[in-house]
């Protein structure tokens, strides 16, 4: 499979560097098992980093973190002598994760910047691409100093892998980082409306039940009715779109009971 699932939490304390070498053993596992036989010198021609004793030094931390559970070290001898392999047990995180596509390996993008940006991405709100915090809550929260972060965000910004906004940060791919839109229960009225939002251009909000059925019963039920009223309107290019904006510029009264939430509707 062309993706792998990050831990949002437990890879939070790596640096750029770090992030990016997990990245690589990860996609150089087995999509069901997250075993990898990877060889240290294949990590260093992907991350870049020629000396492997800094790859080893990556490995023990990952290991601290529990996002390597065990490495299993064996010896073989062969015609050109003794030789070792390893072999790798990552953790494979059933909830509280981001999906990042193996593309990224092959991405013409600095391999630092990549680590930068899977980073940002453990940071984004759940389903989408965006991270509201600010230059001064990054740093705390990546352990960065403001010159590192500010010199990650001019490079990123000016290669348009990421677009600020009012109050934040997005990612501008959504193939190398994935957006999860579930489709289950009222899913598929969310999902069809961060969809449209996703091809303007536009930043969705993060799925919030409350806020999902005022919309739903406002627009009797149709995704469709939403989307026509978005479609008069202006939006700027790269817009935040929370839901307390879309229901400021669509005239939705959030305070409103959804008493429809007790009925069908054919979605």
């Amino acid at each position: 499979m062309g993706f792998r699932l990050i831990p949002k939490n437990k890879a939070l304390g790596l640096n750029a560097n770090e992030a990016y070498t997990y990245f690589c053993l990860l996609a150089k596992s087995d999509y069901n098992t997250y075993i990898s036989h990877v060889k240290l010198e294949t990590l260093s021609e992907l991350t870049g980093i020629k000396k492997t004793e800094y790859i080893s030094k990556h490995i023990k931390t990952l290991i601290s973190k529990d996002l390597v559970l065990y490495k299993d070290k064996q010896q073989h001898s062969g015609n050109k002598g003794i030789f070792d392999t390893c072999t790798y047990y990552l953790y494979k995180p059933e909830t509280e994760w981001v999906r990042v596509d193996t593309d990224l390996l092959h991405a013409n993008i600095p391999n630092k910047l990549k680590g930068f940006l899977i980073l940002l991405k453990c940071l984004c709100l759940s389903n989408t691409n965006y991270t509201g915090y600010n230059k001064t809550e990054i740093c705390k929260l990546l352990g960065l100093s403001r010159p590192t972060l500010d010199s990650y965000l001019k490079s990123c910004i000016d290669l348009e892998l990421i677009r600020q906004e009012k109050n934040g940060y997005s990612l501008t791919d959504t193939h190398l980082f994935i957006v999860d839109i579930r489709k289950t229960g009222d899913f598929p009225f969310y999902a069809t409306v961060c969809e449209y939002l996703q091809q303007r251009g536009l930043v969705p909000p993060a799925y919030e039940k409350s806020a999902m059925w005022k919309m739903i019963y406002h627009f009797s039920g149709s995704p469709d009715y939403m989307i026509a009223s978005l479609e008069k309107k202006c939006i700027p290019q790269g817009a935040n779109c929370a839901w307390a904006y879309l229901a400021k510029i669509l005239q939705v009264d959030m305070t409103e009971k959804p008493h429809q939430e007790k009925c069908s509707f054919i979605l």
